[in-house]
């Protein structure tokens, strides 16, 4: 009888405790609105972006197949040098060039010029130096500045004629759009570095991400780079580890 009730005891407080626990986790739920706790979260410390995270988003962003096609609107090229061998003084972090014509046609062929800065001490050297950006920016049609963080550049400072890409949710969202510029010709030798980075950029590519999956005459999916049946062992290794098809 002793340990009956000894034990009903030790039952009845557990069962205390547990009310008075769920009691307490109802009120925070009701006193603390949901949004609140995801606007929170967004002003606590992220782990930091490197440069190869941002030029991975770069690389999403400037991706785009046409349906029932293997034609990508993108040509991506980083790290482009503005000469060949010791005649280069300049690299620019990222360029992508359009290839949709427009109507008409040629009026909106476009090469995008983009400077990546992780830190607000990278782009205060960026602003004491203009004549960097301004080695590539006149020879684009648009330049972005590229950043993980809107806090990095102050208000006013984002100088004319630029545009502003800040990283949100895995995404490069245009804070300030890019106008359109009346660029000088770019001359043969940057042309050819543009061409040499892009090529280089292509061989890499597969390293930060899968090809995209093409559609092209049936519904059975083939990858977007060289029209294999999907997962391509050279351009979607990850869906290939993974026994994906949908890359």
């Amino acid at each position: 009888m002793t340990n009956r009730r000894c034990c009903d005891g030790v039952d009845g407080d557990h069962h205390g405790r547990q009310a008075r626990a769920d009691g307490r986790g109802a009120l925070v739920s009701a006193l603390v609105d949901p949004e609140q706790i995801e606007a929170i979260a967004e002003r606590l410390p992220q782990p930091r972006m490197t440069e190869r995270d941002m030029l991975d988003l770069l690389l999403d962003r400037y991706s785009y197949q046409r349906a029932g096609t293997f034609a990508d609107r993108w040509v991506r090229a980083e790290h482009v040098r503005n000469g060949m061998g010791y005649n280069a003084t300049r690299i620019v972090d990222f360029i992508a060039a359009d290839k949709y014509p427009g109507v008409p046609y040629g009026s909106s062929l476009a090469l995008h010029g983009h400077e990546v800065k992780v830190s607000r001490s990278d782009w205060l050297v960026e602003l004491r130096d203009p004549e960097k950006s301004e080695a590539f920016k006149r020879y684009m049609h648009h330049w972005w500045l590229v950043i993980p963080d809107a806090s990095i550049v102050k208000k006013g400072e984002l100088p004319a004629g630029w545009g502003l890409l800040v990283a949100s949710n895995g995404k490069l969202r245009a804070r300030v759009r890019a106008p359109r510029l009346d660029p000088e010709p770019l001359p043969l030798d940057m042309t050819i570095c543009l061409m040499s980075a892009a090529q280089k950029t292509a061989h890499h590519e597969h390293l930060h991400r899968d090809a995209p999956n093409a559609f092209v005459g049936t519904w059975d999916p083939k990858c977007g780079f060289c029209g294999v049946p999907a997962p391509c062992p050279a351009h979607q290794p990850r869906a290939l580890a993974g026994g994906r098809t949908d890359a």
